[in-house]
């Protein structure tokens, strides 16, 4: 069902009303104050794009384009360039790298840069900059969409269009710098498996867990991740782990009613129970931090109550929407896991010990107890750091440090 503006629109297209656009195969961006210009496909930024300093050097962007078709063919998408608030290009997505960033994994369209009619998709944005100055104070998007054969509007033919958004200004502030959630040992952390977790809640589309991480497992001497059998949460060395405060704050809410469930076996479960037994903490005004999956009856603390930083709040378990023990940590705008937007964070001070090749590669040896294999180059300390992928790290514990 369309609404009688989208309805108008596309019955105005199919009349031939003429536009103050026309077909080009280059830019053609006109002065929005003196032309009206045809754009068959609307940009949007929904969230201010936000950076943070991942533990590989770089400064990390990552943000959303959403493109919505408001004509009634399907439209392709030729390629959506990043460009900087003075028009410098940072970025141009196009052929496979375009199909890739481009819609969700279930996405049945062929291409995967195609737009049905009236339809909608995000454009995943993620840049990597060598330097802090290199990160834009703003970004624009240059988009270049062509319509199909036998199209309505200007002459018979394929028609390519090309133009240029407004300028979105991006969060200039450094990310907030956490305590770890937990402590010790040598975790597998998973960043990335969360980020095109676009949810509609609420009548709005929400990406709370944008820049969430997954602390997934903790090995042992031998680099496994648990000993006996698989489906037994206790075998899990996490399991049971003490979940910390990871600053000064006040909780603001508590669940603790979700049973765990059965490793590698789990159990569908109603969306408000997908976050299983969590924790929220008020950090500051619109910065909140959250806790999933924790074991049931061992959270500690009560909302309203006051916490300081390394404070234990629960253990860690397999309530929820999870298939094995894990922390699932993030932090957003509002005191909502689902409800909210996310937020970029640093760890105060870690050990980075290396990097697992792939999540698969993870799983694998996660299901079968044999070695997780770890990539061991460019080990060390870091500071104020996110983490950026299958990292192998250690936390400090509260008030201690890593020896150089």
């Amino acid at each position: 069902m369309f609404s009688g503006i989208t309805l108008g629109v596309a019955a105005s297209l199919c009349a031939g009303v003429a536009f103050m656009a026309s077909p080009t195969s280059g830019s053609s961006q006109m002065p929005a104050d003196t032309r009206a210009q045809f754009t068959p496909v609307i940009q949007e930024v929904p969230s201010q794009p936000r950076w943070f300093k991942g533990d590989d050097g770089r400064f990390h962007l990552e943000y959303e384009v959403f493109l919505t078709s408001v004509v009634p063919w399907v439209t392709e998408v030729d390629s959506i360039s990043v460009l900087d608030g003075r028009g410098h290009r940072i970025q141009r997505l196009s052929g496979d790298r375009l199909k890739s960033a481009m819609g969700f994994p279930w996405d049945s369209d062929k291409p995967k840069n195609a737009l049905t009619p009236f339809a909608f998709k995000p454009v995943w944005i993620d840049l990597a900059f060598r330097k802090r100055r290199s990160v834009p104070l703003q970004v624009k998007h240059r988009l270049t969409i062509t319509l199909p054969d036998g199209t309505p509007v200007g002459p018979e033919g394929k028609l390519t269009y090309t133009y240029t958004s407004s300028r979105v200004a991006v969060q200039n502030q450094a990310a907030r710098v956490l305590a770890s959630p937990v402590r010790g040992g040598r975790w597998v952390t998973v960043v990335g498996a969360h980020r095109r977790s676009l949810q509609a809640i609420n009548g709005r589309l929400r990406l709370g867990q944008r820049f969430a991480v997954d602390y997934s497992a903790l090995l042992n001497g031998r680099d496994r991740t648990h000993r006996g059998s698989a489906s037994r949460n206790a075998s899990y060395f996490n399991y049971g782990q003490p979940l910390l405060a990871v600053g000064d704050g006040k909780v603001v809410s508590v669940v603790d009613r979700y049973p765990d469930q059965i490793p590698n076996a789990a159990k569908p479960v109603p969306l408000e129970a997908a976050d299983g037994n969590h924790v929220i903490i008020r950090l500051a005004k619109g910065v909140y931090a959250g806790y999933a999956h924790v074991k049931p009856g061992s959270v500690r603390i009560r909302p309203g109550q006051t916490v300081r930083k390394g404070q234990v709040l629960g253990k860690l378990g397999n309530s929820g929407n999870s298939t094995g023990p894990h922390l699932h940590f993030q932090l957003m705008d509002r005191p909502s896991l689902l409800d909210a937007d996310g937020l970029p964070f640093t760890v105060d001070r870690f050990r980075f010990y290396g990097r697992v090749p792939s999540l698969e590669e993870f799983i694998d040896a996660d299901r079968e107890g044999t070695p997780v294999p770890i990539n061991r180059s460019r080990a060390g300390n870091r500071h104020a750091q996110g983490l950026t992928g299958l990292d192998v790290v250690t936390f400090r514990k509260a008030g201690a440090s890593h020896s150089k």
